[in-house]
């Protein structure tokens, strides 16, 4: 695998078009008659969602989950210091390394929380499931689960989760890559020779 090809190239396949989108929403229109208004409705919620990926205050979110556990590894540190090392920048960069797959777990589930919170106040979730429902009575279970395909391609290419997922990743990389400055030494590689081993056995 090329792997910096793979850093560009774009992912989604069978991506639908804007136009397709709303040429297949005037043809429901035309086969909905006087409730064309559920799909307007549902439209209006399913765009009103997409705009909340805001990608400013993702980036301050991200910004917020490293410094909330940022704090709680500086609190663990001080009751009980997991590696033998002289500097305190590094054993923080240490146990970020160490603990990258529990502190990425754990920023997952505390935005995937968050957003459901503040999607919540935007948009009235069950109102967006019930008129779903009756789309789903009125087109067909097949062609409705189709155009939302067709949504999802089009408008999301990549999901808000991993979008952050994405730049949480990125903030956990920055530690791998951080010099101790005792040794010069890249943390990343640090912990695998110094401490992978003790870790593991």
């Amino acid at each position: 695998m090329d792997m910096f090809q793979y850093f560009l190239s774009h992912q989604a396949e069978n991506t639908s078009a804007f136009s397709d989108i709303f040429r297949t929403a005037k043809e429901f229109h035309q086969l909905l008659g006087r409730k064309s208004y559920l799909l307007d409705h549902y439209l209006s919620m399913f765009f009103r969602l997409i705009i909340q990926t805001d990608f400013c205050i993702l980036e301050e979110k991200i910004y917020q989950a490293v410094s909330k556990l940022q704090k709680k590894i500086l609190v663990d540190l001080e009751n009980n210091p997991m590696f033998d090392c002289q500097e305190p920048f590094t054993q923080q960069e240490l146990s970020w390394t160490a603990l990258a797959d529990t502190l990425l777990e754990q920023a997952l589930t505390d935005f995937q929380n968050e957003t459901v919170s503040n999607y919540q106040g935007t948009v009235d979730l069950v109102d967006l499931e019930q008129t779903e429902e009756k789309l789903v009575e009125l087109l067909g279970k097949d062609v409705w689960e189709q155009f939302q395909q067709a949504l999802i391609q089009c408008f999301l290419p990549c999901s808000l989760l991993q979008l952050f997922w994405q730049g949480f990743i990125i903030e956990i990389t920055k530690r791998f890559l951080s010099r101790d400055l005792e040794t010069d030494q890249e943390v990343f590689r640090l912990y695998l020779h110094r401490f992978f081993t003790e870790e593991s056995s």
